[in-house]
Formats: structure tokens, sequence, C-alpha cells
């Protein structure tokens, strides 16, 4: 069934009003996921409004209000914003809300637990939170009418962590623009190799352990370079690791760009060094503009990636086994062009039509019109 045919109505048949809730509307991958959504509704089917629980709305926000899609900041304290959200849902007649990342959850469940409409949450990440935080997100999870989650790790590890019923956890995978994702119109020089990764400098994403590769990869490969892209607060320690390890201009600290299609066409392999993860966004980004991946096994990236065919997965942590790999990547021309044409033939079925379908039906399930 195309994206223009799948048809959820109020039982007035209007089109279903849906409140979608998150933290901030910053750069990241529930945000851009959010985003891309949004932007796939179909309105005869569907009319999406944003609560944004803080003040930060930089840069999707403005982008979603110039696509029709209202957004709206709640601020204040919890109990306040908790009042203000559920005020808002009943003032815009929601039908359903949509809960994005444990924070939203907890404030969503507080929200409509004494009545209001249904509650689809989510979880994008295999983490704690802690106590408090753990402890909304049970009661959620339990009440919710639907979750939502972008991969198979996350779903096994929310019901152990947390008890989600799994009768009520759909998978629905991550999208990504594959218009805006696509591989170079001509194939890089293979003289000078150029690794990427893309993220925030933060813990999460483990940009020490990249460094640590990169200078290990370059006692094996003098010729090869590498651009890190992103900023985080983790940013001094990983300049500092650079100088440390004797790095240089072959590395390049980029920081947090706009033009990310362009700087992954002008790369030959993706890395990914998390900790931990759900379901990578920049991986997907990677393959679809024809990069082959090496990437820490975490979250769901292992469903993404199948070992010498799109690129490896490695243990969390095994710098050598990044070196390895990625020398077995780069050492063979006609074994990476292969992995290029793979990783974006892979890429190719995460389009934003599958998502915004398989999250419809949920949004059918949990206001009783319809099934998947």
């Amino acid at each position: 069934m195309g994206l223009r045919d799948e048809r959820v109505t109020t039982t007035a048949g209007t089109p279903l009003r849906i409140g979608m809730v998150i933290g901030q509307l910053s750069t990241g991958g529930a945000e851009g996921q959010l985003r891309t959504l949004c932007e796939g509704l179909d309105p005869g089917s569907a009319n999406a409004t944003v609560y944004c629980l803080s003040d930060v709305t930089e840069p999707y926000g403005p982008v979603l209000e110039r696509v029709g899609v209202p957004v709206q900041v709640l601020t204040g304290s919890r109990l306040g914003r908790v009042r203000a959200l559920r005020a808002a849902l009943a003032a815009d007649r929601i039908d359903v809300v949509h809960a994005w990342l444990f924070i939203a959850n907890a404030f969503s469940w507080a929200a409509t637990r004494f009545g209001g409409p249904p509650l689809v949450t989510s979880a994008r990440n295999c983490k704690r939170s802690g106590r408090l935080l753990d402890a909304l997100n049970r009661r959620a999870l339990a009440a919710s009418a639907g979750i939502i989650v972008n991969s198979r790790q996350v779903r096994d590890y929310i019901a152990d962590a947390y008890g989600a019923p799994a009768a009520r956890t759909t998978v629905v995978y991550n999208a990504i623009d594959l218009n805006r994702f696509q591989p170079p119109a001509q194939p890089r020089p293979t003289h000078a190799p150029r690794v990427v990764m893309v993220g925030r400098l933060v813990a999460q994403k483990n940009p020490l352990l990249f460094v640590a590769a990169a200078a290990a990869l370059r006692k094996r490969l003098p010729a090869v370079r590498f651009r890190l892209v992103g900023d985080g607060p983790l940013r001094p320690a990983v300049e500092a690791a650079a100088r440390a390890a004797g790095l240089g201009d072959a590395l390049e600290m980029a920081g947090e760009r706009r033009d990310v299609p362009a700087l992954l066409q002008d790369a030959d392999l993706f890395w990914l060094t998390s900790d931990w993860e759900g379901l990578p966004n920049a991986v997907l980004e990677a393959m679809a503009a024809g990069l082959p991946v090496v990437a820490t096994d975490v979250g769901g990236t292992a469903e993404l990636i199948d070992a010498g065919v799109e690129g490896y997965v490695v243990a969390a942590g095994d710098r050598d086994a990044i070196v390895a790999r990625s020398l077995d990547i780069l050492s063979d021309p006609a074994g990476l062009t292969m992995m290029q044409l793979a990783a974006r033939a892979r890429a190719a079925r995460y389009g934003r039509e599958q998502m915004v379908q398989a999250t419809m039906a949920v949004y059918a399930r949990a206001v009783g019109q319809g099934t998947a």
C-alpha cells in the first residue's frame, strides 16, 4: 500500500490529531526522526502538533513550523509543565499522544493518567535514566496503548529493564532521506583514504576510542586521513588526545556542520565508536551515501550490517578490531566498491514511507481503528 493510500481518521471522519511530545528540538537522532515523521504525514489522514518540554527549539522547531506543524513550548516546573501539557492536549483536541524518549514518556504519562487521549510511548536507546525516571517510565510503558522502539535490541532491552509489555511493543526502524544522502557522482581517488564519523562528542559516542583507533590505523596506513564531525563537552579531551597521539593535521575536528551529506561523500569509510545506541541514524546516513561501516556492536547497529557485506561490527571498545576491519576494507579496492554498492542498497530499505506507515499503524491500534 502506498503512503497516500494510508488513511487513519477519527470516528467523525476528520484527520487524526497527533500530539508529539519531546524534551527538546536540538540536533539529535530522535528529533530528526520526529521531523521526518511530521513531514511524511498525509494531511488527509493526520495532523501533528509538537509540544516541546523546554525552550531548546533549534534547529528543528523552525523547520517544523515552516512545513505547517505547530510547535508549543512548555517551560516551568515539572508539575507546571505536566499541567500545561494536559491543558494543551485538551485544548487542541488531540486524539493520540506520541511521547519521544524517556523524559517525554514520563511527562506524557503524568498528563494523561487521569483521562485523556491514548498514549504511545517510545524507547530509542539501551540505557537507564536514573531511579526516578526509570520508575516513571515503568509506569508509562505499562499504561501505554502502544510502544514504539527503533530496533529489536531496544525492544528486548526495555522488556528486561522496564518490564515493557511485548504485545504492545512495535519495532519501527528509523528512516532517512534517500534524496539528501546519496553516493558521490564520481568515485573518490583511493591514494589517500578518508575515515569519517558523525556524532556528538559525548560519552555515549566514545570519541576517544575514535582517536585511539585513528592513531593505530595511521601507523599501518600512513596516508589515511580522518574527519570527526560533531561537537560536545568532550571536545577538549578529544583534542588533547589527538595531540598526544601525534595525529596533527591527519585529523580534522569539523565541529557541527549543516553539510553532512557532502562530508559523507568525501569519505571512504564510516566509523561509529559508541558505547551504547538504539538504532544509529548516522550509520544509515553513511550507508545511504555509499560508505561501508565499521561500528561497535551496540544497540541495533548489527541489525543494519551483514559482516563483510556493508561493513563490520566489532565489540564495544575494541580498538584493534576497528583497525583490523578497516584495513580489510581499505586494502581491497574491488571489495570496497562492492561494499559501497551494498551499503547504498541496504540503506534504500529505510526510506521515509516505511517509517510513516508503520507508525500510523501503531496510532490506529491505539485509537482502536485498525490493525497492522
